[in-house]
């Protein structure tokens, strides 16, 4: 969207703010369109709050299909492993409510006896809710497509609640050996967080979805708010996935991975949540209070904690680059053969996808910028599109400033 430059004022200095706003205007018009041009995207959306002006956007279609509409301002998007951060603040609603007997230090076999009991490695039930949060848990890689694939067979002949889905899962993963031990190395994983919401649901005695939205959407106000891919209708929007490859992919996220990388909503609410971390991050220690979370643990969402050591090495998919709690913190890597340990930024953001979708979110606390970023194309180069229009807008506001 564009602002329009008032007419009828002749104080410079108004005039002199709005040349300012209306030049940023354009420059996160051309950040976000431009790319989504260049990389021949079918679809990118944008919400960008800087200081207290608000620009939002859409470009492209609905999918690739003939006669596809154009996307609606009013879509939902697919939230992919943005989601994270989501769940690490329900989880810490539930630390902060009492839920768990030894708050973030309670292990799986505090929670899960039975399953660490029989688990394949027996520091298993040594690992605790922080160490899943934060990727330090020793679970470092996922489950194979045809464990997962055999998994959601078997739930569809047997009529299998989401919460029995998750049980499985974690069953499996449990029959996997630790990367390293509980704490002492990074490894980014998806099944971790599909394990820290089978766990959330068994101490707290109801489904991860309803913990979501009794404990974050409902407080929030987030009413657009739901899980898997988004759902096509008047309301929604009508934005199809695409794959790497530019085909439709109509395929549904599995239930396990909730609490990793499957929700979506449109940019307002979405906002709603980034906007409350973002109070957060520039020192309001009860901007999460209004989801249950007390100030020690906003705090502890957004403290790094990888890479621990001096050449911390990753023994997952991806560097440990100040990775905090759903949340990596460090935005440009460092150059080559400077080392650098987990500390505090000033920026929180993450980048996801399920492979159909892209997104991002990016907040900073100083000055302050939100973000939001996401797409209908699932490709690698939609992610690079919305990498490269975020950094162009960070640009563009600190010319601005």
């Amino acid at each position: 969207s564009r602002l329009r430059l008032c007419r009828g004022r002749t104080n410079p200095g108004f005039e002199a703010v709005v040349r300012s706003t209306m030049a940023f205007a354009d420059a996160v018009q051309q950040a976000f369109a431009g790319n989504a041009e260049t990389f021949g995207l079918v679809g990118l959306g944008w919400h960008v709050e800087f200081g207290s002006d608000i620009f939002e956007g859409v470009e492209g279609r609905e999918s690739v299909l003939e006669g596809a509409r154009m996307l609606s301002p009013t879509q939902r998007w697919h939230w992919g492993s943005c989601t994270k951060a989501l769940s690490t603040t329900v989880v810490a609603s539930l630390v902060d409510a009492g839920i768990f007997s030894s708050g973030w230090d309670t292990t799986l076999g505090d929670i899960l006896p039975a399953l660490s009991k029989d688990a394949a490695d027996p520091n298993f039930a040594q690992v605790t809710l922080k160490h899943v949060a934060a990727h330090r848990s020793g679970i470092c890689v996922d489950l194979a497509p045809e464990v997962e694939e055999r998994l959601r067979a078997k739930a569809a002949v047997v009529g299998m609640s989401f919460v029995e889905q998750r049980a499985a899962f974690a069953r499996e993963l449990a029959m996997s050996t630790l990367g390293c031990k509980p704490g002492e190395g990074f490894g980014y994983s998806n099944a971790g967080f599909a394990l820290l919401s089978a766990a959330a649901e068994v101490a707290a005695k109801k489904p991860w979805e309803e913990l979501v939205i009794e404990r974050l959407a409902m407080p929030l106000g987030m009413t657009s708010f739901g899980f898997g891919v988004p759902p096509r209708d008047a309301a929604s929007g009508g934005a199809l996935g695409h794959n790497e490859d530019g085909e439709v992919d109509e395929t549904e996220d599995l239930p396990w991975h909730h609490a990793s990388f499957s929700v979506h909503s449109t940019f307002h609410d979405w906002a709603l949540f980034a906007r409350m971390h973002l109070r957060a991050l520039r020192g309001d220690c009860s901007a999460l209070k209004v989801v249950g979370v007390g100030a020690s643990s906003a705090a502890l969402l957004h403290t790094p904690v990888s890479p621990a050591f001096l050449s911390e090495m990753s023994r997952g998919p991806e560097k440990p680059m100040s990775m905090a709690m759903g949340w990596q913190c460090l935005w440009e890597e460092p150059s080559d053969g400077k080392p650098w340990l987990a500390e505090r930024t000033g920026i929180l953001y993450h980048f996801g996808t399920n492979f159909r979708f892209n997104a991002g979110m990016y907040l900073c606390a100083e000055p302050p910028l939100l973000m939001l970023v996401a797409s209908n194309s699932g490709s690698s180069l939609a992610k690079l599109a919305g990498r490269l229009a975020l950094e162009a807008v960070i640009g563009a506001g600190k010319v601005d400033e």
